[in-house]
């Protein structure tokens, strides 16, 4: 695999654009194969930029960038780096490439893709940890914070690489990976690919470049993504059609995390390892020792008789209202976040409807658009403005009935306060701590 990635880029002026940790793994990779060449980086972050001190590496920054973008014969771009709003011609897109697009190119063995607006992490963290426990050589890498280009040290023809794989980066991939799974479609990322269509087509780069052979594993219960595939060119993967229903293909009953959602998430996952072969006895046994992910409906503390939950992983309305069905003592929801711009009319009526939920507690942005929808519509339930995270756990302390539950459960991401979910969903647990 480092002799394909070498002669992939051997000769070729190549700019890395974005110094995260997929640009950062780039780099290192770049200039341990090809040692004495010049490459070059680009990043919006003076200080991630002088932080590098190799005189094989020219830095350029960002507001200079693009003009002298068109020299590039290779440009290596971040995930989170948006160019839908710019007017790059085609020529130029075709030189664009991403960690992904050349891991799934040149990984030896199999690979399996994990897409979806909500249900990722959940996914292939169970299609890993099955494998794992069948006694597969499996690694996991991709959105889930590993870099897929960390993962190289162990390529060989029987490695599998589970890959959790968002829409920022599968955008610009030209290749698929062996057994794609596309677990839903809803309204997310707009702010950043500039609609829906776009959100849409830059997901389904997870099946379109399949070989005959290969499996694409989709849910048919969700109209949006089976319009969209409607739409399309039929995939050229081997389709897999699941609805939930299929109660007899896994015994699902020993899962341990909540809500219908997950035991969705489980049949997607056992299904990836059905059809690797692993056995369906050795499956539901594995199930029953998967403990489920930081942030994801993660009970935290009980306090003075209120238990807490943390999911601040949910960045969509649908992955809300999901939390809410798996945990029914839910009394008091805390939500909002970074307003992309999407409907919340829709969920707001929902919120409305669900008449075991007491407290509404709401951070900006979109918890006050939210409020502002339901103020005079709602009036059966309390609604709060809260100005940050520390006022909003203060109120769920104060109202929320002992023996029942606080959920936090965002529904919009983090970026405009917190550097991710991750830290966002930390800083509510040191505060539930702090009660």
């Amino acid at each position: 695999m480092i002799d394909s990635i070498r002669n992939f880029f051997l000769g070729k002026k190549t700019l890395v654009w974005g110094l995260g940790m997929e640009g950062q793994a780039t780099l290192e990779l770049l200039l341990k194969t090809l040692p004495e060449t010049l490459f070059y980086v680009c990043d919006r972050d003076l200080q991630a930029l002088n932080a590098i001190n190799n005189p094989w590496v020219k830095k350029i920054e960002e507001n200079q960038l693009l003009k002298q973008i068109d020299q590039f014969e290779l440009i290596v771009k971040s995930p989170g780096i948006r160019t839908a709003h710019l007017s790059f011609d085609p020529s130029l897109k075709k030189r664009i490439v991403l960690q992904t697009e050349l891991f799934l190119r040149f990984w030896p063995g199999k690979t399996i893709g994990v897409t979806g607006s909500k249900g990722k992490s959940t996914t292939s963290s169970l299609i890993y940890h099955l494998l794992k426990q069948g006694g597969f050589k499996v690694y996991m890498g991709g959105n889930i914070g590993i870099p897929p280009f960390r993962l190289i040290p162990f390529a060989d023809e029987k490695s599998i690489a589970v890959l959790e794989l968002s829409s920022y980066q599968l955008e610009y991939c030209r290749h698929s990976p062996s057994i794609a799974l596309w677990l839903n479609l809803y309204q997310e990322h707009l702010n950043y690919h500039g609609s829906f269509e776009a959100y849409a087509h830059a997901k389904s780069n997870i099946a379109r470049f399949q070989s005959i052979g290969d499996y694409f594993i989709y849910n048919q219960d969700n109209p949006d993504l089976t319009n969209y595939l409607f739409s399309q060119e039929k995939m050229p993967g081997i389709p897999v059609q699941l609805d939930g229903k299929e109660d007899n293909l896994i015994d699902l009953s020993r899962l341990k995390i909540p809500g219908k959602h997950n035991k969705k998430n489980a049949l997607f996952a056992a299904t990836a390892a059905l059809l690797l072969g692993m056995p369906a006895n050795a499956i539901a046994e594995a199930l029953d020792s998967f403990q489920g992910l930081p942030h994801r409906l993660e009970y935290v503390a009980t306090v003075k008789g209120v238990a807490y939950y943390n999911d601040s992983i949910s960045t969509v309305p649908e992955a809300t209202l999901a939390g809410i069905e798996a945990i029914p003592s839910v009394r008091s929801l805390i939500i909002g976040g970074q307003d992309r711009g999407i409907s919340l009319e829709s969920f707001s009526s929902r919120l409305c409807e669900l008449t075991m939920i007491e407290n509404l507690i709401l951070l900006p942005e979109t918890g006050w658009r939210i409020g502002y929808l339901l103020k005079d519509k709602c009036t059966k339930k309390n609604i709060f403005f809260a100005k940050d995270l520390e006022e909003a756990v203060l109120l769920a302390s104060r109202y929320t009935p002992k023996g029942y539950s606080c959920l936090f459960s965002p529904a919009a991401p983090s970026y405009h306060l917190y550097l991710n979910f991750e830290k966002r969903g930390e800083h509510f647990k040191n505060l539930v701590l702090q009660l």
